[in-house]
């Protein structure tokens, strides 16, 4: 069963250049998440020492943005471009959500909806809820504007790690206990479980449903694998395994390349069909902890162990 056109693929070279610059973050800062400022000429990035800004490209550190959690797991903007939830919190003790209005930089929402860190959160489709996962092995569906906890979900074992929304009407976790979730934000009733993981479970990718309307669902996961799932309908379509523990996953904006951010800093291309490596970069700076594609020039934006990292895209079409 196809689900991409396999023929853009095979036209498609992908080269991968390191550039010398790299971030004037100071070198004690290591970015674990970063997102785009909405006129993309600067980034947002979160640290173990809270929020900073960074110009692009150049990666000089701008300044410091006053948030409460110091410890900063996820970043993730609403379709408006203007409002930023970020989440932490202090491990054992508690987990912090922020709003913050980006053109203000003042705080909109704070509330601590868990006993654990707050690994990874995502807006629902209209913006007026939010779903967050967190190292006390609960989701939960929080209310956007005052923050009531809506629905407290409790369908893992052990610690989330990883969270991804369909829409409105479905919300995927994962983390520790090595299984895959799908359950619904209105009611927290479980759906389907996947559990082919043998492994704590990384990271979860969603990307815009194909032509079909079929949605589509990758996993990485420390048991050396990489999987692609048609969720709704309880099926593992194929999965790679890989040299590398795979950390974080990033579809290409044109969807041609899967990329796979590994823990040895090695950075994966793959074929997002076939699941085939394509091509492997060592960038040679520890643990790749999040990937971004700049909306207009395309480079990439790596945060590591060793701070952040730019690399330049460049596509040869024969």
């Amino acid at each position: 069963m196809s689900i991409w056109p396999g023929a853009r693929i095979l036209h498609l070279v992908m080269l991968l250049t390191v550039l010398t610059q790299q971030s004037q973050v100071p070198a004690q800062i290591r970015p674990a998440v970063a997102v785009w400022a909405p006129a993309a000429n600067e980034v947002l990035v979160g640290s173990q020492s809270g929020l900073q800004v960074c110009a692009w490209p150049m990666l000089t550190l701008q300044r410091q943005v006053p948030v409460e959690p110091q410890q900063i797991l996820d970043l993730c903007l609403a379709g408006d471009q203007r409002r930023l939830l970020l989440t932490g919190g202090t491990a054992g003790e508690s987990g912090m959500l922020q709003l913050l209005d980006l053109q203000t930089e003042q705080i909109l929402l704070t509330c601590t909806p868990h006993t654990d860190r707050i690994t990874q959160t995502c807006w629902l489709a209209a913006d007026d809820r939010i779903v967050t996962a967190s190292d006390d092995g609960t989701a939960a569906v929080l209310d956007a504007q005052s923050g009531t906890l809506l629905q407290r979900v409790t369908l893992h074992s052990r610690p989330l790690l990883a969270l991804t929304c369909f829409s409105d009407a479905q919300a995927v976790t994962a983390g520790m206990d090595g299984t895959i979730r799908l359950w619904q934000p209105q009611n927290g009733q479980a759906v389907r479980t996947f559990d082919n993981h043998t492994a704590p479970i990384t990271d979860l990718l969603a990307p815009e449903p194909p032509a079909d309307g079929m949605p589509l669902l990758y996993s990485a996961s420390r048991d050396r694998t990489v999987r692609l799932w048609q969720p709704t309908r309880g099926r593992m379509v194929r999965f790679a395994r890989l040299s590398s523990i795979p950390q974080v996953l990033l579809l290409t904006s044109g969807g041609d390349v899967l990329l796979v951010g590994c823990s040895d800093g090695s950075l994966l291309l793959l074929h997002p069909e076939s699941l085939q490596v394509l091509r492997t970069e060592q960038t040679g700076t520890g643990g790749i902890n999040a990937l971004l594609q700049h909306p207009v020039s395309g480079d990439l934006l790596l945060c590591t162990d060793a701070g952040l990292l730019r690399l330049s895209r460049r596509q040869l079409i024969p």
